[in-house]
């Protein structure tokens, strides 16, 4: 039996309702027909309202335990005509939605890894009632952030970031009524909770009515692309400077990402930011980020020599493969097997992160999406849980994740029917919307064409560091201009 209590009051709703749960997108309920419980047997249905202020909390018991937790987001339908029983429809979301419209972050994350970036941010959202769940990302849990700014991001965007650069995913769920736990986990690690058979016993035991699968390619992709305009390079840059005797500002030859140290004559010299200078902090340099500018506090006499150490800022632009999926759709269709999809970031701070990110598209969507749709009158599959499916059709026997559970319940009285369906999906990509954003083909710059000019424009699978022994360049004069002249994707010939 389901008992329904929003702001500890329980109310009736209409016999049907469903319980719609995803793993890492809000849970929703929407109730129809709704009033408290303690107004049957009377005339308060006529003559009173009822009101359930937004932001209620709601909970939802079966059987005398905890099943549910959730926010009142929206009412509709609340009657008023006097002559009408006084019903109203309610929409329930659960508090997972805090995490994108509850607040915005304002700090910057620098020099932590990821485990202790998730850690921070959680710990930063602890009066929302969120806390740690189960964390279990062994293989990227070390990995160190440089420098990642949080400012006017939601929960939900950094939890985005974090597990983009990481390569694994997250979600929550419920503790108790006030507390939410999140979870990020590597796929491969899950425990998996059993095997789902396509047998005839199999579905009678789990009273199996329906199950279904199909895929999809909306979202697939071999070859990604990411962009962004300003990353820190992956090595250092050193500029000298030689003074003039008066001038207290100087330019390098890039933008300064992070500046490690400056010497003048090689004497140490302490350096800060500019928006450090403006907090109070004193040095005899300073410096503003994605500038080329550098500023001291006194002027050097002509000739001295101001050595500068700092890492640049350049365009970032990483390119990711997968080359078996690649060849599997040349040999399929006799043509060139590569689709590709374009994303410029604007909140990826290097090149190795972009480089994560464009390897998890690729880990995530660089197959073709499986989805497993089945419907049964027992609860036997766990939301979030990981399965291996087995059944005749080998091409779609894989693991998968459990990515949402509806729960239709049909109760009168002491009668109670329900049913369940779940959507099982074998990428482990929890999102339920498309990123229309991540398609080049929406792009209105997307793709080059004859004519436009792109910074960087080359696409490397593999970087080696190379060394020169006793090498001599001989540089040659220039007749006439340099310009490459070729169309577009004309081949390069020796």
């Amino acid at each position: 039996m389901f008992q329904i209590f929003i702001d500890d009051e329980e109310v009736v709703c209409d016999s049907n309702f469903t319980i719609k749960e995803e793993f890492m997108n809000p849970s929703s309920i929407e109730l129809s027909r709704v009033y408290p419980k303690s107004w049957k047997g009377t005339n308060k249905l006529l003559e009173e309202y009822y009101f359930p202020e937004d932001y209620s909390k709601c909970k939802i018991l079966k059987d005398g335990e905890l099943y549910f937790t959730g926010i009142v987001k929206n009412t509709a339908d609340m009657e008023l005509n006097p002559f009408k029983p006084h019903y109203c429809s309610v929409q329930i979301l659960d508090p997972s939605t805090l995490l994108s419209e509850g607040t915005t972050l304002d700090y910057v994350i620098s020099d932590k890894t990821v485990r202790e970036a998730i850690t921070q941010v959680i710990s930063s959202i602890s009066d929302y009632g969120f806390v740690e769940g189960n964390i279990n990302i062994p293989y990227s849990e070390n990995s160190v952030i440089g420098a990642y700014s949080t400012l006017d991001k939601a929960p939900y965007d950094v939890f985005q970031y974090l597990s983009q650069i990481s390569g694994t995913r997250w979600g929550t769920h419920m503790v108790d009524e006030n507390t939410t736990a999140i979870d990020f986990y590597s796929p491969e690690l899950l425990e998996n909770l059993g095997t789902i058979e396509v047998t005839k016993e199999y579905c009678t035991v789990n009273k199996i009515e329906d199950i279904t699968y199909d895929y999809s390619t909306t979202d697939y992709r071999n070859k990604q692309i990411i962009t962004s305009d300003q990353v820190f390079a992956n090595i250092s840059t050193t500029n000298t400077v030689i003074t003039n005797g008066y001038d207290t500002s100087f330019v390098l030859e890039q933008l300064i990402g992070k500046i490690n140290s400056i010497e003048v004559d090689g004497v140490s010299k302490t350096f800060a930011t500019k928006d450090e200078k403006e907090i109070g902090i004193t040095a005899d340099f300073y410096y503003e980020v994605a500038s080329n500018q550098l500023d001291s506090n006194d002027t050097f006499s002509s000739g001295s020599e101001i050595t500068v150490n700092y890492t640049a800022i350049v365009q970032g632009r990483e390119i990711t493969y997968n080359t078996p999926e690649i060849q599997r759709l040349q040999n399929n269709l006799g043509r060139n097997g590569t689709i590709s999809r374009y994303e410029n970031r604007t909140d990826v701070t290097s090149s190795s992160e972009l480089q994560s990110v464009g390897k998890t598209y690729i880990k995530y969507n660089g197959n073709a999406e499986l989805t497993i749709n089945i419907t049964a009158s027992t609860d036997f599959l766990k939301l979030g849980g990981k399965y291996q499916f087995s059944s005749p059709v080998t091409h779609i026997n894989a693991e998968y994740l459990v990515k949402t559970k509806n729960t239709n319940v049909l109760q009168a009285g002491d009668f109670i029917q329900t049913r369940y369906e779940y959507e099982l999906s074998n990428n482990f990509d929890t999102e339920n919307e498309l990123n229309y954003f991540d398609n080049q083909r929406a792009k209105a710059n997307g793709n080059i064409s004859q004519g436009e000019y792109i910074a960087r424009n080359v696409d490397i699978e593999n970087t080696a560091n190379i060394i020169f022994s006793n090498l001599q360049i001989t540089e040659l004069e220039i007749t006439g201009d340099n310009t490459l002249e070729s169309g577009l994707e004309m081949p390069l010939v020796s």
